[in-house]
């Protein structure tokens, strides 16, 4: 599991202290809604289920097994202000590392998560997809594709290793924006600054976000605000889920002076756009976005979405995976790539579009001769 842990009792750091100052009207009493039963249930059930297969050591057990009489107490001390998070322990993967929090902890965290996704969208402007109810990943994709005919010029981009580069205060201010219960914002200032235990040695953050936390998509969408609104402004397309994005326009010189922009904003909080994820052109040469090929000839799988793919079956053949098991992730690939956009067989490509329409049709087993290649996938008969 991405974000399980052990529970860890850290040595006492100091904390620093918040920024002091507030603007705008702001959302009042938000501990009060993060500390209601309705919304503590449900951070429980998502941990339940998120730590439904972990060993029967892990401390999130106990947590389930004295929930009737830790909730009282943990909602005295949310809505007291008292509430302290713990370390966090990495958990490496092949694709980085997560830091786990705490079961106790992590639930407070999805339940901050629950309610400032309640509050701050409407507060936002169009254009971001992370959001509940504005259709995900899928939903930028559907919009992309709807507002392509009617532009020329396309811009998009990415920040460089968008959740590690975050300055802790520029999270809090962004936050603080449209917060202003001062409970809520001293855990998060805790959040940003916490400690890692890594091997018994403890060391503290001083800049980026965790990945594996319930709260980081949220505060990662949040600290961008700032481009829907600019863009908006322009009159411009904007699609972006989290740091993807993309900027539709009419004329090169919209689409310059819309590039200018979102380059100053960006600099301005203190990160970097990723070179090799940014283009800037014509609509009619082609682009990658979010996982597809976006051009003339509609919409495709990317080639590297493809490459990970056939390099994860590859992985699991080696591996000497079973073939049912080698199937059953052609499958949810499948339905993923297609899931919600209404995409025939032939948008794969990379010469896998026969095996995955057999796949589709249940014939699950993959067969691979020694050249290791899109084009040596076959599908084998049920």
């Amino acid at each position: 599991m991405l974000d399980q842990g052990t529970s860890t009792s850290d040595p006492q750091t100091t904390v620093p202290a918040p920024p002091p100052g507030s603007r705008g009207t702001r959302i009042g009493p938000v501990m009060d809604a993060v500390a209601s039963g309705d919304v503590l249930a449900e951070a429980y059930d998502w941990l339940c289920q998120r730590r439904r297969e972990a060993p029967f050591w892990h401390e999130v057990w106990d947590l389930r097994w004295r929930w009737d009489d830790l909730k009282p107490r943990l909602q005295a001390e949310l809505l007291g202000g008292t509430f302290r998070l713990g370390a966090t322990r990495p958990v490496h993967l092949d694709d980085g590392t997560v830091e786990a929090w705490a079961s106790r902890d992590a639930l407070v965290l999805k339940a901050v998560a629950i309610v400032l996704g309640r509050f701050l969208p409407p507060r936002l402007a169009d254009g971001c997809f992370n959001w509940k109810g504005e259709g995900g990943l899928k939903g930028a994709v559907r919009a992309v594709r709807k507002a392509l005919p009617d532009h020329d010029f396309v811009y998009r981009s990415d920040v460089r290793k968008y959740y590690a580069s975050l300055d802790p205060e520029v999270v809090y201010r962004a936050v603080e924006r449209h917060v202003a219960d001062r409970r809520l914002l001293d855990l998060l200032w805790r959040y940003l600054h916490r400690s890692i235990c890594d091997g018994g040695e403890y060391r503290d953050v001083h800049r980026g976000i965790p990945r594996g936390c319930p709260l980081s998509p949220l505060l990662g969408a949040l600290c961008l605000a700032d481009l829907e609104a600019e863009m908006g402004r322009l009159g411009l397309f904007f699609a972006r889920f989290m740091d993807d994005w993309v900027v539709l326009a009419t004329t090169r010189w919209k689409l310059r002076r819309a590039v200018r922009r979102i380059r100053e904003i960006i600099a301005g909080l203190g990160m970097e756009l990723a070179p090799e994820k940014t283009f800037e052109g014509r609509v009619a040469r082609g682009f990658d976005f979010l996982g597809y090929r976006f051009g003339p000839e509609g919409v495709r799988v990317a080639e590297g979405t493809v490459g990970r793919f056939v390099e994860r079956a590859s992985r699991l053949y080696e591996q000497g995976a079973e073939v049912d098991r080698i199937g059953e992730y052609v499958r949810r690939w499948v339905g993923w790539v297609r899931g919600g956009l209404g995409l025939g067989v032939g948008v794969v490509g990379g010469g896998v579009d026969g095996w995955v329409g057999e796949a589709e049709r249940g014939n699950v087993g993959i067969q691979h001769d020694d050249s290791w290649q899109c084009s040596s996938y076959a599908v084998l008969g049920a």
